[in-house]
């Protein structure tokens, strides 16, 4: 355990976790097991598992809380600000980034490094990267008299409020590195299904791709040379039939000054406007329920949904956060709407004495096997490990689905194209059929 850094000579140890995995009890109001930590409110510091050191001297300001009154439990740091060209330099915070630094960060701490040291070694270590930054300015702000949850929500781009306050009752409760370590986890799933799901769609993606280009192809290319034998045709035979006129328009229509203008704006800007569109609060709530209802890709995301929720209350009730706050949180990380105010509106329940597994049943949106073990968690008092267990069974299961996305989606692409092709075949030959059995019949 690290020591503290104001006086390397007297250490402090790391309070002991409870045993059998129990966690302190939250206030009846289901929020935060958070406690103002001893070793900052008194003007310590703290070491791997606390709070961080409070600096002596020109940094020693006075607290002031979140609402800007003063009190004891929130300093105002000066500390560097996210510079507008990191974004354009390294991107954004990706998943993995999260996974290898809690897990280092957990590592270090475990050990007995200071947290000087431990962020000097991460910011070396992730220097290339959109992390580095944020680590250096962690580093500078712990030093100036800041906590740990403290530098960190000088991140928002990094690190959510879930994040937020688990570290938060980590440093109270004295178990940094082991909510690191469960942070760890966390972000090492979330990325393997992000990865699964990126290779999943890509063969899909050329083929349809493909297919749009060849079909752009003929009709600018191709079609105009059967144009005017069509047309003679159509005047011998007393008319096109309706595939060959539609195919004769679009030929036109390509062929036009703005008309392959036109067409680029629909191809792709179309997409743009409908994913600006998903992504405003009314748009979401829109199309959500909507999404929910595709045959394939709605049960996909409906079951990450039930794997986050799973995985994000467990690892907070693990963490000791109230289950007030644990509830809000987890709505909060939730993709679909619907699953988000399933959440929302059974938070109530629960506050008021209901079981969240009866909370959650009149919904309809939880599976009876997600139910049936959240009963179980609940009757034995084992919630947190319980959904554990279920969100590894869901990601098994959405890791089973995703490989089998690609293999659904090749038959879906081919018959897509093969209805192309026939289309242009049909509005190519019927004109001839037409005819030969005009001829025929005289």
């Amino acid at each position: 355990m690290s020591r503290i850094p104001d006086d390397p000579e007297n250490p402090r140890p790391r309070p002991k976790r409870p045993a059998g995995g129990s966690r302190p009890p939250s206030g009846g109001d289901g929020g935060s097991t958070f406690r103002p930590n001893p070793t900052y409110s008194a003007g310590g510091g703290g070491g791997a598992g606390g709070g961080a050191a409070r600096s002596k001297g020109p940094a020693d300001r006075p607290t002031k809380s979140r609402s800007g009154s003063p009190g004891v439990g929130f300093r105002e740091v000066l500390a560097p600000e996210a510079k507008w060209y990191e974004r354009i330099l390294f991107g954004k915070v990706s998943s993995g980034q999260l996974a290898q630094f809690c897990r280092q960060f957990a590592a270090y701490l475990s050990a007995g490094v200071a947290y000087d040291k431990t962020l000097t070694s991460l910011s070396q270590q992730f220097a290339r990267s959109a992390l580095g930054p944020v680590v250096g300015r962690m580093k500078q702000a712990i030093k100036a008299g800041s906590t740990l949850e403290e530098a960190m929500a000088r991140e928002p781009a990094a690190f959510n409020t879930m994040f937020l306050s688990m570290i938060r009752v980590a440093e109270a409760r004295g178990g940094v590195p082991e909510t690191l370590r469960m942070m760890g986890d966390y972000y090492e799933s979330r990325q393997r299904m992000i990865r699964q799901a990126r290779s999943a769609m890509i063969y899909p993606t050329i083929v349809l791709t493909m297919a749009i280009a060849v079909g752009l192809l003929i009709a600018i290319f191709l079609l105009p040379m059967f144009a005017d034998m069509l047309k003679e045709l159509g005047r011998r035979g007393g008319g096109l039939p309706l595939p060959s006129r539609a195919l004769m328009a679009f030929s036109d229509f390509v062929r036009t000054p703005y008309g392959l203008i036109m067409i680029g704006m629909v191809l792709v800007g179309g997409p743009f406007l409908l994913l600006r569109y998903y992504r405003t609060p009314g748009g979401k709530a829109t199309l959500d329920p909507l999404i929910m209802r595709f045959p394939v890709f709605g049960q996909l995301l409906r079951k990450l949904d039930i794997s986050r929720f799973a995985r994000t209350l467990s690892a907070l009730l693990d963490a000791g956060v109230g289950v007030g706050e644990s509830m809000d949180l987890t709505a909060g990380v939730m993709t679909l709407t619907p699953m988000r105010h399933v959440l929302e509106a059974a938070k109530d329940d629960v506050m008021h004495g209901k079981e969240l597994s009866k909370a959650l049943v009149p919904s309809g949106l939880f599976p009876a096997d997600v139910l049936a073990v959240l009963e179980s968690g609940e009757e034995t008092g084992q919630t947190p490990e319980v959904l554990a267990h279920l969100a590894d069974d869901y990601d098994e299961q959405v890791e089973v689905m995703v490989k089998s996305l690609g293999h659904l989606v090749q038959p879906l692409v081919t018959v897509f194209v093969g209805a192309i092709v026939l289309f242009i075949i049909l509005a190519v030959f019927l004109p001839y059929i037409q005819m030969i059995t005009g001829l025929s019949g005289g």
